[in-house]
């Protein structure tokens, strides 16, 4: 345990939450040039937050929706993790390739590509808005794609983070459509604990 903190990256809760607000910001530029303005996005929250509430951001934990998972690597490791709700993703699909609203009907392969390209490009602008604050080097892993319920989605990561203490940093950030409602989330858990 001694030696995974020195190869850590030093790590302050104020100073990563201040970064972490910047990077929404610089995510959300992208995601609204993205989508010609259509898709806007701000921090829900940011802090210390308990672990098993994390999986109710997406709200009734049996709504279907589309998650996009991304592993980071580097100096601070951490889970980034996109989720749409369902209805939401198709509406999102129909916006980023220019088709009228109601035309995309599932997410087949080809949506589900548009999606994952979303995640790339929110998780990227994140985590170089980081690296441009604390000079970390973070890198992101391709990004896997899951379409199931939301507890069983947002649960996985967790798991995948082996954090299992009662509090989790995180930041959760809200997805909103300008004409439509819409539904979506974006969740960075770092590998630390609230007290590292």
């Amino acid at each position: 345990m001694e030696t995974q903190a020195r190869t850590r990256a030093p790590f302050a809760l104020t100073s990563f939450l201040n970064a972490a607000k910047a990077g929404v910001r610089k995510a959300a530029e992208s995601v609204s040039t993205m989508s010609s303005g259509a898709v806007r996005m701000d921090v829900l929250s940011a802090g210390v937050s308990p672990t098993a509430r994390l999986s109710e951001i997406a709200g009734n934990p049996e709504d279907l929706v589309a998650g996009v998972y991304i592993t980071v690597e580097g100096d601070l490791p951490g889970h980034a993790l996109l989720v749409f709700s369902y209805e939401s993703a198709l509406h999102l699909v129909d916006i980023l390739v220019g088709q009228p609203p109601h035309t995309t009907k599932r997410l087949d392969e080809m949506e589900q590509s548009v999606i994952q390209e979303v995640g790339n490009i929110v998780t990227g602008s994140y985590l170089n808005a980081l690296s441009d604050f604390f000079g970390w080097s973070l890198l992101p892993s391709p990004p896997g794609i899951a379409i199931d319920m939301a507890a069983a989605v947002i649960d996985s990561v967790l798991l995948n983070t082996g954090h299992f203490d009662e509090e989790t940093i995180s930041i959760v950030t809200r997805f909103a459509g300008q004409k439509k409602s819409m539904r979506g989330f974006f969740l960075y858990i770092p590998e630390v604990g609230p007290n590292e």
